[in-house]
């Protein structure tokens, strides 16, 4: 095994999991899981409303997103980190990958285990918040730091998805009848 740094320049069979270029795959991966989540979502409208669109939607832009986030920020966390441009402290990725991770097991595990319909809207409105959140962090640090216009298409996936989550969610919420809607 080398004792090369995993930053050195691709001499160290490990250089990979450093490489941001893993992440930038790993994230367009992200979106076109995503994006066919959305669709999947808007289909459901069609056939049933809300709650449809939640439990069509749910897999793909909760349950496998959360698991591609779980492996890009965990597993692959000093390329994801160079990727965001983060890397001073890489390893506060992993805990992101944690949260990430977390909610789109549970969203796998309600959507396979079929705990209903008030289990997988707050599975949804969770994770739309918890990404619209996230969302305000990267903002604020744009503003700091300034924005160069690279990460459009990434802005605007994180937007859309953020947007139909909690549109799905909401619509199912009114729906259903679940409280407070």
């Amino acid at each position: 095994m080398s004792n090369a740094k995993p930053d050195s320049g691709g001499s160290s069979k490990d250089a990979w999991w450093a490489d941001p270029r893993v992440s930038d795959y790993l994230m367009l991966f992200t979106y076109v899981v995503g994006g066919a989540g959305i669709a999947l979502g808007i289909y459901g409208l069609t056939r049933g409303g809300g709650p449809k669109a939640v439990h069509y939607a749910l897999p793909l832009v909760v349950g496998a997103v959360g698991v591609l986030a779980l492996i890009r920020h965990a597993v692959f966390h000093v390329s994801d980190a160079r990727r965001a441009g983060v890397d001073s402290d890489p390893f506060y990725m992993i805990e992101l990958g944690f949260a990430n991770g977390a909610i789109g097991i549970l969203a796998l595990v309600a959507f396979f285990g079929s705990w209903g319909v008030a289990s997988e809207i707050a599975l949804m409105l969770t994770y739309a918040l918890y990404l619209g959140l996230a969302f305000f962090l990267f903002f604020a640090r744009v503003r700091y730091k300034g924005f160069d216009g690279g990460k459009i298409l990434g802005i605007c996936m994180w937007l859309l998805q953020v947007g139909f989550m909690f549109y799905f969610g909401i619509a199912a919420a009114i729906a259903a009848k679940v409280s407070p809607f």
